[in-house]
């Protein structure tokens, strides 16, 4: 299995609308076939004090997604709806870093 991930932070003057737009682009990634499984979230703020300085708080955001393999993975790079959402994205974030991880 093959867990891709995409870390981000958004710009400062996205206005709301344009942010639901994007969430919503974002979610149908879900539906390219070659991915299995799909989450989307944003960092948590921990309510405990001795918690906080364990986490690191370099992004906002995340949406992780499980490939089956590397062809899957790399499918999911040529998918034309991910190709489309990834410029949109790349548009609205002041940083972006994505990495791919193989289960042992």
């Amino acid at each position: 299995m093959i867990r891709h991930l995409v870390l981000f932070n958004l710009k400062p003057d996205l206005n709301e609308s344009e942010r639901e737009w994007l969430f919503g682009q974002i979610r149908g990634i879900a539906k390219v076939p070659s991915v299995r499984r799909m989450s989307f979230g944003r960092l948590l703020e921990p309510r405990e004090d001795w918690y906080r300085p364990r986490m690191s708080a370099d992004f906002d955001w995340a949406v992780t997604m499980e490939f089956g393999d590397e062809a899957g993975l790399y499918a999911y790079q040529a998918d034309p709806y991910h190709m489309t959402v990834a410029q949109e994205i790349r548009k609205r974030v002041t940083l972006i870093r994505v990495s791919d991880f193989v289960s042992i």
